[in-house]
This record gives structure tokens, C-alpha cells and sequence, in this order.
């Protein structure tokens, strides 16, 4: 079988494809930063050994744990300011270089979430008192579009502040025009904590496994029962595992395919107490990205 244009992108991020790139773009330029990174690795140790002497008179003078924390976190932050710069340009270099063959955008900071008032409106994600947003991705996999961020969403403030949800949002744009509204909520704790979205109603799966894994919410039964096959939900219960996240949630809109997964930072280059030229900081991006795509083509069939 020929192979198409989806295969030859999705084999720049692995196999002799990513090699190529690897060597040819992103070494190089890891090669670069590195020089960058172990200059800002020696002003972090001279910092932090020049802030040792205030912190030792300080603590000769009066011990207070209240100042010592104080003097700490002014070291910690003036030390690491310079190490962190040099992350973030890594980390923009790699997912550029990664991405530009993609034809995939990607925006760092500062842009709209995809279709966030409808997450909310859906009861895929919990209303927050202060939001936050990182990792922009969008383009293409065949005739779908897609959208993708990371998105850290709190409630309460001061000391009762507390994290309501962390982890990536989807949109997919499909080909097909759905007349209904249709939300999939995994029930693992999340439902003791929101009721179903307004003006939708209950409906039950044909599968019995499934349904004591989901529950499903829609305002044309008949056409949530047709998109929400046992191949699908599966496919739920795979992306749950590979992103290695938790209460996985999606809901049908239109054209639109939104996802909510619950999981770790992606998308990171690590560490910067160590080198850069590692091809496993870049590997780890390239499954993450990789990771969209597979997703994207287990849900054309849907």
C-alpha cells in the first residue's frame, strides 16, 4: 500500500525521518543553547554563592525563619532567571523545528483557548476563578483540523486556592454535522462533582462495560447512540492511557469533537542542570506530538 501524505508527516517524529531532522536542525541549534545554558549554569552557582554570605549574616543575627524564606526564594528566583530563559528558547526551538514540516502552528503563551466557553457550557471542565494557558498547537490531519493546550484551571484564592484541573483540551474539527449535542463524562469521581450539562438528558449505552465506565448526556438519543459506538469508546479509554491522564471527558458539537484529559506537563524540554544535546528531551516532545496524530486518526472512523 502507497503511503500516504499523514504517514510521511507522522514519520518525521519517529523512525529515520526524526533522525534527519534530529541531526540536520535541532542538534545544531541544541549545540548552540548549550553554550547559552552552562553560562547561565555558572551565574546560577555564582549567585547562589554570593547570596550564601546576607543569608549566614542573617542567620547570625536573628533567626527568623520568616526572613531566611524570604532571602532563600530572592536568591532561588534572581539564580535560576537566567537557566529558565534558556529553556524556554530550547524548548521553542525544538517544537518549531518539529513542527514546521507539520505545517503546524504553535503558540507558547498568549493566545484564546479553543472554544473554552463551550468546555464550561458542557460541564467538560469546571468553572475557575483564575485560569491559565500554555502549548498552542493547530493544523491539520487529513480533512480534520485541529486545536490543542495545555490548561490550568483554579478556584478559591489566597490559601484556600486550589487546582480544579490540569492537564490538555482538544478541539477536533470533523467533516460531519452533528444536529444534536452529545457529552461523554467518565465516571470516576468527576460526576460527584458536576450534574448534567443543561438541557441535555441521560442515554444509555448499548454496551454494559462501557456505561459502567461513562456517563453519557445528549439531546438526540438516537444520534448518541450512533456516534458513541463501542469502537469509540474505546478509543476514549486508549487516549486516557496514553496520555497517561484521568477523567477523560468529550462532548460532540456540531462539527466539533472536544476532549478534556486530565495529566502531567507535556510538551516540556526538562532539566536544565544538565545538557541539552540529548536526544531523549527531543524524543519525548516528538511522542507527545505524535501522540495528537494517532489520536486524530482513531477518531476519523467516528
Amino acid at each position: 500500500m502507497a503511503a500516504t501524505a499523514d504517514d510521511t508527516i507522522t514519520d518525521l517524529l519517529e523512525g529515520a525521518g526524526f533522525e534527519q531532522l534530529y541531526g540536520a536542525q535541532i542538534e545544531p541549534e541544541l549545540t548552540r543553547l548549550e553554550t547559552n545554558r552552562r553560562k547561565a549554569f555558572r551565574y546560577f552557582l555564582i549567585i547562589w554563592a554570593v547570596g550564601l554570605v546576607p543569608l549566614a549574616l542573617e542567620f547570625a543575627a536573628h533567626w527568623d525563619f520568616r526572613f531566611l524564606l524570604a532571602t532563600l526564594a530572592v536568591i532561588g528566583i534572581a539564580a535560576y532567571a537566567p537557566l529558565a530563559r534558556v529553556g524556554d528558547a530550547s524548548k521553542q526551538a525544538v517544537i518549531a523545528t518539529l513542527c514546521a514540516p507539520l505545517g503546524v502552528t504553535y503558540t507558547e503563551r498568549k493566545f484564546e483557548p479553543p472554544t473554552f466557553d463551550v468546555f464550561l457550557n458542557l460541564n467538560l471542565l469546571p468553572k475557575p476563578s483564575s485560569k491559565t494557558f500554555e502549548d498552542h498547537f493547530a493544523g491539520t490531519r487529513g480533512d480534520f483540523t485541529f486545536e490543542l493546550c495545555e490548561a490550568t484551571l483554579t478556584q478559591g484564592s489566597g490559601k484556600s486556592e486550589h487546582t480544579v484541573f490540569h492537564g490538555q483540551i482538544f478541539r477536533i474539527g470533523t467533516p460531519r454535522r452533528l444536529l444534536g449535542t452529545t457529552v461523554v463524562l467518565r465516571d470516576s469521581g468527576w460526576l460527584d462533582r458536576f450534574e448534567c450539562p443543561s438541557g441535555l438528558k441521560k442515554v444509555g449505552l448499548e454496551d454494559p462495560v462501557f456505561e459502567r465506565v461513562f456517563e453519557v448526556f445528549g439531546s438526540d438519543q438516537v444520534e448518541a447512540r450512533e456516534i458513541l459506538t463501542p469502537t469509540f469508546m474505546q478509543q476514549l479509554v486508549d487516549l486516557e492511557t496514553a496520555y497517561a491522564g484521568e477523567h477523560i471527558r468529550c462532548g460532540f458539537v456540531g462539527g466539533d469533537l472536544l476532549i478534556a484529559v486530565e495529566g502531567k506537563d507535556r510538551f516540556e524540554i526538562g532539566s536544565m542542570f544538565s545538557t541539552l544535546v540529548n536526544r531523549a528531551r527531543v524524543e519525548g516532545i516528538a511522542k507527545d506530538l505524535e501522540a495528537v496524530f494517532r489520536m486524530i486518526d482513531g477518531f476519523k472512523g467516528t
